[in-house]
């Protein structure tokens, strides 16, 4: 029996497995045990690939699937290869290790939710909680229902194709109006959906998405909620609306053949109506001359398309309606302009 450290028990260990077992004590700060299974458990294709082990991680039980060679290794055969390898049970769930891995495999492993550590380098491991890229152990993350308006204009920024990759908070905040300290909570909030990874270079904490286009869009709108805070209902009195973006159905209607709305409507940010509002005298109904007005929690302006709202908050502002004329003119504006 060796021990190398007051934490980390292993039995018959290499190289690769005590920098695992480090890596994970170091970010969970979780004692880590590993105890090797006898290989004539696996094919001998297998037994010559991988070594497999019992992993225990704070009391809980894992089973250890160490990658011999990674130079040739593929997620998608590795699948396969489980329904050999884990006819083991009595365990948790299972983790691949390994030293190395090229960035399209690791890509792979995370859309396919394969639990992996690269010692020193990533932990994706949903069963500890854990989706993290760093050396240094943190609190853990709280779970998430629904984003919170800024970080939701992180992902509408990232979607447009506004947002540009790897992002840290500073460079967040020059391009969505927002301070430093809002966009590390909104990079907090993407991680703990698996939306996104971050990633440490020194200091930096750097965000990235995996998937992009109709995938991510997927992935977020679990987590998207319609940005319309209030609605109100003033006189176009001055050129200042035609200054604003247009939404809801009428920016619908220019994407669609569903006709626009009698009242002509349009989006605006909350703080640019705390000004406007006192230029603007609110009217309880619809008269002549009158427009609707859309409060958003996050600045429409920001992701603006020639004059209309962005094709993702108009969705997420329409996806409720009872209408099936909005409903089938909004699916098919998501199908043609969404994923340009």
């Amino acid at each position: 029996m060796l021990g190398f450290t007051q934490n980390v028990i292993i039995l018959g260990m290499g190289t690769l497995i005590e920098q695992f077992a480090d890596y994970v004590t170091e970010v969970t700060g979780l004692p880590v045990a590993w105890r090797p299974r006898a290989p004539e458990l696996l094919p001998h294709y297998l037994a010559q690939r991988y070594s497999i082990g019992e992993v225990e991680v704070g009391g809980h039980r894992f089973l250890g699937i160490a990658l011999k060679d990674g130079a040739d290794f593929t997620p998608a055969v590795f699948e396969k290869q489980l329904s050999k390898v884990a006819e083991l049970d009595g365990f948790e769930g299972y983790c691949l290790i390994a030293e190395s891995l090229s960035a399209y495999a690791v890509k792979s492993l995370q859309k396919r939710r394969i639990p992996f550590v690269i010692p020193g380098q990533q932990m994706n491991w949903p069963e500890l909680g854990l989706a993290v890229r760093a050396r240094k152990a943190k609190a853990k993350l709280q779970a998430v229902k629904a984003v919170s308006p800024a970080t939701q204009a992180v992902l509408v920024g990232a979607l447009t194709g506004q947002v540009q990759q790897p992002a840290t908070p500073t460079m967040l905040a020059e391009r969505l109006r927002y301070t430093p300290m809002t966009m590390s909570r909104a990079l907090d909030e993407i991680e703990a959906t698996g939306i996104g990874q971050i990633r440490r270079d020194g200091r930096e904490r750097l965000l990235e998405f995996p998937t992009t286009g109709r995938e991510l869009w997927q992935t977020a709108l679990p987590y998207l909620r319609n940005p319309i805070q209030k609605t109100v209902r003033v006189l176009r009195q001055n050129d200042e609306v035609d200054t604003w973006v247009r939404a809801g159905e009428t920016a619908l209607a220019e994407l669609s053949m569903l006709a626009p709305p009698k009242e002509p409507e349009f989006a605006i940010g909350r703080a640019q109506w705390k000004e406007a509002e006192k230029e603007h005298r609110k009217i309880p109904f619809e008269e002549h001359g009158t427009c609707v007005v859309q409060v958003w929690k996050y600045d429409p302006d920001l992701f603006a398309q020639t004059g209309r709202v962005d094709a993702f908050s108009l969705y997420l502002t329409l996806m409720d309606s009872q209408d099936a004329r909005v409903q089938d003119a909004l699916n098919e504006t998501m199908e043609r302009t969404a994923w340009s």
